[in-house]
């Protein structure tokens, strides 16, 4: 790259345009970070005008470099750069933070030129990882990924969850840049200018480093050439700024942190002191518009999963448990459907999601023990079509979720497979019983939730999920179990299936996973064949409210719920939610208090979830 004095001069120019943009947005908006748009500024600059190749009247496309903004209070810089180089009317810029205006306060997808929502921090990494994964893997082109990162969000360990897999998947085409403006929200960051610390520990994770002063054009022009030209690692430049550079009054001083600037004289004296950089006639941009892919993919986003036509491979009359549906499933789904990937924890030889990656290498992601990680990538890979499954111990996903409700804010296809759910998994003891998991997931936009009770219906939902277009969980099992349904069985969406049928009965009991088994063996012995019509209710959300409420109503109102769950957010609390005004009696039996370890058969009973507790306490309602 040509480093000469008109084009530092073009730069300094373009800095200064998203300077001013960014303090006048904010300004007009009434809040947001105008000091950390002023550190990022000389970057951003460097980046969009000298650096990347991209097409500014397609800024979703394949074919451009992508940019994560990790540091997500900057979105003004940001939304400042595109405008600058094209995308948008500067007058957009200043709708910032307006309510049904697209140019929000942390940056949202529904911008093309964002992939995941940024804002919860240190997140960005692991997303730009996913990212830079399908454009080596899938496009395998020149095509290369930067995130921008705040120094405050490098105290989160998710961040380096990303830059120890980065370096192990030797990912030469990501490039992270350490925006190392020493302040934070309340107080200086952990390691203030000292950017030698940062230095150390990013080489010692195995990426190649360069320290710079991020307020130097010149200098950010030779990092970048220098990390362009990095082979078999990842490259990271740590730049020295000041948050509030420019402006005298904000530069490096505590207490600017998401103010902006008063209308009128204050944001006025600080616009005269960046307008020197301005130029009186600046040239237009001179971006360079990239090549396309080296393979054409067709990973739409709108287009629906091709989904397998082969019949669960379970043999009958034999025991399996939910979870070996995972692997047959998902190889299933990559056969049928080439967007289908599936991201690991360590767990693969348990969850069985080992055999998709014996069949598609190229497709399975192995991030180790950590889940945040884990997620993160998948919120990159489905951000550019992808349709991954991330897959643990159902008890593993409570660290990671706020990057799955990210992802779900992001309207992105991440699947989450969680096994080993519930005290049924018996010996291992409460920390890995998910016990939560329900609650959690229940709760994201646009979400699809199943809890199968055999190793067909298990086959079934992970297909259902693959083909709902937008975030979701299956809650499976470990105890192995008989099978309830027939390999042809349909499993709809919103959907439940009625185990014993009644015309008049006295009761409805609801549950789903291993406890059906335990109720139907229950209802058997208690001789209540003819009272009781047990429901496995496999599918959560979309909730089947109408059949619910039409089936409590044939028993007069008299309800009873079993599950390993905690009796807040799971089955019960759906079932009452759902069934308000028809529920005229309601026994709600759920894992109420911590539990120990032991056989599944002793904590089910503890509990009154064995199928003697269960009858028990289907006699006493009858």
């Amino acid at each position: 790259m040509e480093n000469n004095t008109s084009l530092i001069k073009e730069l300094k120019h373009r800095a200064a345009r998203i300077r001013c943009m960014s303090m006048k947005s904010t300004s007009e908006a009434g809040s947001g970070h105008p000091t950390s748009c002023l550190s990022v500024a000389d970057i951003l600059s460097v980046l969009f005008f000298k650096v990347m190749k991209y097409d500014p009247k397609n800024p979703a496309s394949n074919a451009n470099d992508r940019l994560v903004l990790s540091k997500g209070h900057a979105a003004p810089a940001l939304y400042a750069a595109w405008a600058e180089a094209g995308y948008m009317k500067e007058e957009d810029v200043y709708t910032l933070r307006k309510m049904n205006s697209d140019i929000e306060g942390h940056p949202m997808p529904c911008l093309p030129f964002v992939d995941v929502a940024t804002g919860s921090l240190g997140q960005g990494l692991s997303v730009g990882l996913g990212v830079s994964i399908f454009q080596s893997s899938v496009l395998k082109g020149d095509q290369r990924t930067y995130v921008i990162l705040g120094d405050g969000e490098l105290a989160e360990g998710s961040v380096w969850e990303s830059f120890s897999l980065a370096a192990k998947l030797k990912t030469e085409n990501l490039v992270a840049i350490i925006d190392v403006n020493r302040l934070g929200q309340s107080r200086e960051t952990m390691h203030g200018h000292d950017l030698t610390s940062y230095a150390k520990k990013i080489e010692a994770f195995g990426w190649e480093a360069y320290v710079i002063d991020g307020h130097n054009i010149s200098e950010i022009i030779q990092a970048f050439e220098k990390a362009l030209k990095v082979h078999g690692k990842p490259a990271c430049i740590i730049a020295k700024t000041f948050k509030g550079k420019g402006v005298s009054f904000m530069e490096n001083s505590d207490g600017w942190h998401g103010k902006p600037l008063k209308k009128g004289d204050e944001l006025q004296k600080a616009l005269l002191e960046v307008e020197p950089d301005l130029m009186k006639s600046p040239p237009a941009p001179a971006i360079s518009v990239p090549q396309q892919p080296k393979v054409k993919v067709t990973f739409d986003k709108k287009t629906p999963v091709v989904l397998p036509k082969i019949l669960p491979p379970f043999e009958d009359g034999k025991s399996f448990a939910t979870r070996q549906a995972v692997g047959k499933a998902l190889v299933a789904l990559g056969e049928s459907d080439s967007r289908v990937w599936v991201i690991d924890g360590d767990t693969g030889n348990s969850t069985y999601a080992d055999e998709f990656g014996v069949k598609f290498p190229e497709r399975f992601v192995e991030c180790y023990i950590a889940e945040q990680n884990m997620a993160g990538i998948s919120a990159g890979l489905a951000s550019r079509g992808a349709i991954p499954f991330a897959v643990t111990f159902g008890a593993f996903w409570s660290r990671a979720f706020d990057q799955i409700r990210m992802a779900a804010l992001s309207g992105l296809n991440v699947k989450i497979l969680g096994t080993h759910a519930g005290i049924s998994i018996g010996e291992d003891g409460p920390s890995q019983m998910a016990l939560e998991d329900l609650a959690s997931f229940r709760t994201l936009q646009n979400s699809a939730v199943y809890y199968p009770s055999d190793a067909i219906s298990a086959y079934y939902c992970i297909l259902n999920l693959a083909a709902h277009n937008g975030p979701g969980y299956v809650r499976l099992s470990r105890m192995a179990t008989p099978m309830l349904y027939k390999k042809d069985e349909v499993f709809p969406a919103g959907g439940l299936k009625v185990l014993n049928k009644c015309d008049s009965p006295k009761l409805t009991v609801i549950t789903s996973g291993v406890i059906i088994h335990e109720a139907l063996k229950a209802i058997k012995s208690a001789g209540s064949d003819s009272q009781v019509q047990l429901v496995d209710l496999y599918c959560l959300k979309p909730f089947p409210k109408e059949e619910i409420r039409k089936l409590i109503s044939k028993s007069n109102g008299a309800v009873a719920v079993f599950e390993e769950h905690a009796p807040e957010g799971g089955i019960g609390e759906a079932v009452m939610s759902a069934a308000a005004g028809e529920i005229k009696k309601m026994t709600h039996v759920a894992v109420n208090k911590v539990p120990r370890s032991g056989t599944p058969n002793e904590l089910l009973d503890s509990f009154g979830l064995s199928s003697e507790k269960i009858a028990a306490t289907i006699k006493s309602l009858i």
